[in-house]
């Protein structure tokens, strides 16, 4: 039997995918990578925080606590700021590094933080007290 959530993450996959469909074939090509790197970036946050945003704002845990899904959220939030800053930010160096270095090194940083703490969190709950 398919869940309720699976059922929410197809419905979220195939309006975002159609969306993306809809907006790509309607951006003309000729005005540069960014805006079309705009809208991948959106796509990617319905795609993987769409159905977690929804059972948030609707206060339903489903099959993940509601800290942990909390948790994604403001991971999937993070890094698409940082492919934000990637794509529209400045091209330039710091100290001998392109910004994109830093961008992708503090994106590893947060989803190592991610684990550790979801890792600590799944440890926690099924350990003996």
């Amino acid at each position: 039997m398919v869940s309720r959530e699976t059922r929410l993450q197809l419905v979220v996959g195939t309006l975002a995918t159609a969306c993306l469909l809809v907006a790509v074939t309607l951006t003309d090509r000729s005005t540069g990578g960014a805006l079309l790197g705009g809208i991948v970036l959106v796509y990617y946050g319905i795609i993987f925080g769409g159905t977690h945003l929804y059972l948030a704002w609707r206060g339903e845990d489903g099959s993940v606590p509601a800290d942990s899904r909390q948790r994604f959220l403001l991971t999937v939030a993070l890094l698409l700021v940082l492919g934000a800053i990637g794509i529209f930010g400045p091209d330039s160096r710091l100290v001998g590094f392109r910004i994109d270095t830093y961008l992708a090194w503090s994106g590893a940083v947060i989803l190592l933080s991610y684990w550790v703490l979801e890792a600590r969190d799944g440890y926690l709950a099924n350990c003996p007290t």
